[in-house]
């Protein structure tokens, strides 16, 4: 009876991952060109080109990708050779990153490793980025608008 609930509930929680990930990229599989997408990817492949995705990607253990990363959530296992831009990164141990990030959440785990820049943005980061150097405060005309901005997300 037991085993029977927590078999199902594994099988649940299997199925639930499963439908999050609506394109794959599979390991022997190489793609040249930019990829856009509304929903999620995952890529074990290689992908030779710029990939845009508004949803959550993830780059797996065998995945590479040679070209900038557009994501609202990005996970990184594998290899990525180009600019990242993601609302959220997460940087897995095996990961290896070569290029500049810009995030607003950004979390590496030991034995990850990137090069270049790392730019975090805020909360609110409708502004243009010629706002954000001029100081976490801003100027007055400035201020309401990050501020109230940031407050209410």
């Amino acid at each position: 009876m037991f085993g029977n609930s927590s078999n199902s509930k594994d099988k649940s929680l299997s199925a639930t991952a499963n439908r999050q990930i609506d394109t794959v990229i599979a390991q022997h599989c190489t793609l040249d060109g930019d990829l856009s997408t509304q929903n999620s990817i995952k890529v074990d492949g290689t992908i030779n080109g710029s990939l845009r995705c508004q949803g959550r990607a993830i780059v797996g253990e065998s995945g590479l990708i040679k070209g900038d990363v557009h994501s609202a959530d990005l996970l990184v296992i594998g290899r990525l050779e180009g600019n990242v831009h993601a609302e959220n990164l997460h940087l897995h141990a095996s990961a290896q990153i070569i290029g500049n990030i810009e995030t607003r959440s950004l979390q590496v785990d030991p034995g990850a490793r990137y090069s270049g820049t790392v730019t975090m943005r805020e909360q609110a980061s409708a502004a243009p980025s010629a706002a954000q150097p001029e100081g976490h405060g801003g100027t007055p005309a400035q201020r309401p608008r990050s501020s109230s901005a940031a407050s209410a997300a």
